[in-house]
């Protein structure tokens, strides 16, 4: 089969298409024929050499869709010809998605909705399963929690921030434009402008002592804002750790700091978070088809070599609104 193939992670990493063997089907896995998938800040990382996770055959791309074409001989809720969505490899020794065939574990597939289009739901498993880790496993969240997004129209951004608004959250997210703060307020979430508005002021402006719970899905120096944001005692969940910062102001308010990896548990087998993450996706593929939850796609890339490696090179150099999708 056909395959876009990394073989050298790194700065001067390239996708190279070429004929490859995909491994043979296992007891519980699904074969897939891809129809689409989306690009994620863990597939370019590994790319570019930053997380020692990467897939040993060097396909990358751990979101798909697509028809199941066959299935291991231990499969009992998939059939051959079923459309699925699944989170399902790119990394460690399970390759991904930038391929004609893809094999995924059934333990983290779900069925695709009929009339839920495929480069929706290429771009929905690693966001849905990474929102839902944030706000049903650390944060527990309950009606009226007060709950702060950094990156609030991000891949994962605009998601939770829709979601926890979903599960009945006061939600506040940051927006670096008008435009952005336009969509945030349209599904409401209150809009912070970050860049005309400090914590501090945000902070006095609603007239309280800080948020329950940040979610930072931007990482870096952002996480000095997080710690003025939240309240005495509150919790901090970060997507995006690989940062040297000073935590002197998190110790003086007794804040929690957790880090967020939601690859870990198809990375090292875990069956039960793997089931526990497979009824996450389920949830939010049912609330995007439903039209509970909006998922905003901010750019379609075709599948071509040029065009994905540019992809690839561009993706962590500028901010995003929304996904970024992958079709055949």
């Amino acid at each position: 089969m056909k395959a876009f193939v990394v073989e050298q992670y790194g700065k001067d990493a390239a996708l190279t298409e070429k004929d490859v063997t995909l491994d043979q089907t296992g007891n519980y896995d699904l074969k897939i024929k891809v129809e689409g998938t989306s690009l994620n800040p863990l597939d370019t990382k590994m790319f570019l050499g930053h997380v020692a996770a990467a897939p040993s055959t060097g396909i990358l791309q751990g979101d798909v869709t697509g028809t199941v074409i066959e299935t291991g001989k231990s499969v009992t809720s998939f059939s051959i010809g079923d459309h699925v969505i699944a989170f399902g490899g790119g990394l460690g020794n399970r390759s991904g998605a930038l391929a004609e065939e893809m094999l995924v574990p059934e333990q983290m597939a779900v069925h695709r909705p009929e009339h839920l289009d495929v480069a929706t739901a290429g771009c929905l498993p690693v966001i849905s399963l990474t929102a839902m880790e944030v706000l049903k496993e650390r944060a527990a969240v309950y009606p009226g929690m007060r709950l702060y997004v950094a990156g609030g129209t991000g891949g994962v951004g605009h998601l939770v921030g829709q979601l926890a608004k979903h599960y009945g959250c006061d939600v506040t997210a940051s927006a670096a434009n008008d435009e952005k703060a336009t969509w945030l307020d349209e599904h409401g979430i209150r809009p912070h402008c970050y860049r005309e508005e400090s914590a501090e002021q945000l902070l006095k402006r609603l007239g309280h002592d800080g948020f329950d719970v940040i979610i930072d899905t931007v990482g870096g120096d952002h996480l000095q804002e997080s710690f003025i944001l939240a309240k005495e005692r509150g919790k901090i969940i970060s997507i995006a750790t690989r940062t040297t910062q000073d935590l002197t102001p998190m110790h003086s308010k007794a804040l929690t700091l957790e880090a967020v990896f939601v690859a870990l548990p198809l990375l090292k087998g875990k069956e039960e978070e793997m089931l526990r993450q497979k009824k996450h996706l389920a949830e939010v593929v049912q609330l995007v088809a439903d039209g509970v939850i909006d998922l905003v796609i901010e750019e379609h890339v075709s599948r071509e070599i040029d065009a994905l490696n540019a992809a690839y090179h561009l993706f962590d150099q500028r901010s995003h609104f929304g996904k970024v999708s992958i079709t055949t």
